[in-house]
């Protein structure tokens, strides 16, 4: 089946103003790759000029997203449909019983999703990270939502969990109110300069946050900046990692991709 990546993530545009040179960089490198969206970020902005108006944000964005998912090389987005800025008062249970669905059905080796300040801070990001936690156990216990079985969906153990994570020293050098990390919390380093440009592309088809991408893209060092990627292993099920990883996939072999 080979190599497989499934990205939990908030709303759309997260997929590109974070992981995005991840997601294409493997994408290039023939991985499989899924991205499951808990909202439609339909109480986000309209742009500006608004290009529609709140009621019909949410279907703007979803067009919004699949553009850039079939630019940055994704074969497969799923939207949850939970209330943008309303994960927090949703049921937890309810996001990661469709979190663990998406993982027994793509059967990824590798999950990505944020780190516990979500890097914006966003409240749906801090709860998708505790989404993306819960559901790589969950997903491997037959216990837990064993209905699921009857649809096919069987459980599955996710080798690797990384979160998307920028260091602190980057957000304080450009002065952004952003979480961040200490840099020795970084373990995995991956290079995206091969596809900064392609990630630029994807940028532009969230044209309703223009006014967040435009500030992005000005900012002295931006090029050099997202000429790399950074992360945090989370939680793994491969023994023998040591050191800074360059690679996702880093010790996963051959029989993990069945």
């Amino acid at each position: 089946m080979g190599k497989r990546l499934l990205l939990l993530l908030a709303h759309p545009d997260d997929e590109t103003f974070g992981p995005g040179g991840t997601i294409a960089r493997y994408a290039r490198e023939g991985v499989s790759i899924h991205l499951a969206t808990a909202t439609r970020g339909e109480a986000g902005q309209t742009g500006n000029p608004p290009l529609t108006n709140q009621a019909g944000l949410g279907d703007f964005r979803e067009r919004e997203l699949r553009s850039a998912a079939a630019l940055l090389g994704i074969s497969d987005v799923e939207f949850f449909g939970f209330g943008d800025g309303q994960l927090a008062s949703t049921p937890l249970d309810s996001v990661l019983e469709r979190a663990v669905a998406a993982i027994r059905r793509f059967r990824p080796q590798v999950l990505i999703g944020f780190g516990p300040g979500g890097v914006s801070g966003h409240p749906d990001h801090t709860v998708m990270c505790t989404v993306a936690a819960a559901a790589f156990e969950a997903a491997a216990d037959p216990s837990r939502f064993p209905e699921q079985a009857a649809s096919g969906l069987a459980p599955w153990a996710v080798s690797k969990l990384y979160r998307f994570e920028v260091s602190q020293a980057v957000f304080d050098a450009w002065e952004l109110p952003f979480k961040g990390v200490p840099p020795e919390t970084l373990t995995t380093f991956i290079d995206t300069s091969a596809v900064v440009d392609r990630k630029i592309e994807a940028f532009y088809c969230h044209r309703t946050q223009a006014k967040d991408y435009e500030r992005m893209l000005s900012r002295e060092g931006f090029r050099e900046f997202a000429a790399q990627e950074t992360y945090v292993l989370a939680a793994s099920r491969i023994s023998g990692s040591a050191g800074p990883e360059r690679d996702l996939f880093f010790g996963i072999k051959e029989e993990d991709s069945r």
